[in-house]
């Protein structure tokens, strides 16, 4: 089976999301960076803002048998399109490289004809739809943003991939089946980012995840009914937007870190 490398890192995201569900460290590896393919002068488009469709998490009972598009909240393209701005903004305030402007590479020639990979990820485990930004297309083959990179006349391209999902945790006491406390859930991002070069060679490659502090939260008194009782995903959503334009500055930083030869750590803190 062949895995591209944007599938790849896609996959590397809800891996971060699934083994850091309670910790407060994520272990990402550190940021993979050509430094000579950047620079002042270098010219960089971005070409592909996507993220896995669904807001993974905790479901409740009445939850477990609907799909995304039937669960209030759960589909994350509203979170997608609040994000983007905030990866285009960071991303063209970066001294290292001059951001070609979006509605140059949208409106271009080359990026209407060039053909969008199918919008699903299909690995090992898992399964899901991707979301992709408003007038921008899922690209994850590595020749087809070489092949962007040449006919935009740009020194590379950029994909942005995006994963949200939910974390809980229970507080409180329970003696003999009798509980008291509470039940708290946090929304949060993973962000990846790739760069390509016009030979198909990867210059950038990083991955982030950033947690908010506790949010919706689930009394629990007596009975603990909080496993049965459906989730709120609409209601994080404003934390989850907060989160990823969070990690796209973090990854941001990361990059010019690794530029300016401080280097940056494999584990990440999530908060």
């Amino acid at each position: 089976m062949k895995i591209s490398r944007i599938s790849s890192l896609f996959l590397a995201a809800v891996l971060a999301v699934t083994l850091s569900a309670c910790a407060p460290m994520a272990i990402t590896g550190s940021a993979d960076v050509e430094t000579t393919a950047f620079g002042p002068k270098k010219r960089f488009a971005v070409v592909s803002v996507s993220s896995l469709k669904t807001f993974s998490g905790e479901k409740g009972i009445t939850q477990l048998f609907k799909s995304t598009d039937e669960i209030p909240g759960a589909d994350t393209k509203p979170l997608l399109e609040a994000v983007k701005p905030k990866v285009i903004a960071s991303l063209h305030a970066d001294r290292n490289f001059v951001l070609v402007p979006e509605k140059n590479v949208l409106h271009s020639k080359a990026y209407q004809q060039i053909k969008e990979d199918e919008r699903k990820l299909k690995m090992l485990f898992m399964s899901d739809e991707i979301n992709v930004a408003d007038n921008y297309k899922y690209l994850s083959e590595p020749k087809k943003y070489a092949q962007l990179a040449t006919a935009l006349n740009v020194d590379g391209v950029i994909g942005v991939s995006m994963g949200f999902s939910i974390s809980s945790g229970k507080s409180g006491l329970s003696i003999n089946g009798l509980s008291l406390g509470r039940k708290a859930y946090s929304p949060q991002a993973t962000v990846t980012a790739i760069a390509y070069d016009r030979q198909g060679k990867v210059i950038w490659k990083d991955s982030t995840l950033k947690r908010a502090e506790p949010g919706d939260k689930k009394a629990i008194f007596l009975l603990d009914f909080s496993d049965v009782t459906d989730t709120n995903f609409t209601k994080l959503h404003p934390k989850a937007i907060e989160m990823g334009g969070n990690a796209i500055e973090i990854l941001v930083s990361r990059l010019d870190d690794t530029l300016s030869g401080k280097g940056t750590s494999s584990i990440q803190s999530m908060k």
